[in-house]
C-alpha cells in the first residue's frame, strides 16, 4: 500500500526543479517495489481525478494486478504512481 502523505512528499520532491527522468530513477531506487511514470496532465482522461496533488503536480495510482496497468483509486492495489505535470507548468 501507498500512504498518500508518502505520494505527496515525492510529489514535491518531483516538482522541485527535477521533474524528470533522473528523478524518477532516484524514487526508483529508494522505492525498488513501485513503479514511477510521468506524463503530462492532458495525458490523463479529463474523468479522473488525481488521488492527492502537491506543487501542481497530480498523483495517479498505478495498477497492475490484470493483464494490462491501469490507474486505480484504490491504494491496496496500487504498485505505482503517475505524476502528472499541469500543461501550464
Amino acid at each position: 500500500m501507498i500512504a498518500a502523505d508518502d505520494a505527496r512528499a515525492l510529489a514535491r520532491r518531483f516538482a522541485d526543479g527535477h521533474a524528470d527522468e533522473a528523478r524518477l530513477d532516484e524514487f526508483r531506487s529508494e522505492y525498488p517495489a513501485l513503479r514511477f511514470y510521468c506524463c503530462s496532465e492532458d495525458d490523463v482522461p479529463p474523468r479522473l481525478t488525481p488521488w492527492v496533488s502537491a506543487n501542481g503536480i497530480g498523483v495517479y495510482l498505478v495498477d497492475a494486478s490484470a493483464h494490462c496497468l491501469s490507474l486505480t483509486g484504490d491504494p491496496q492495489h496500487a504498485c505505482g504512481l503517475v505524476f502528472a505535470v499541469d500543461a501550464g507548468d
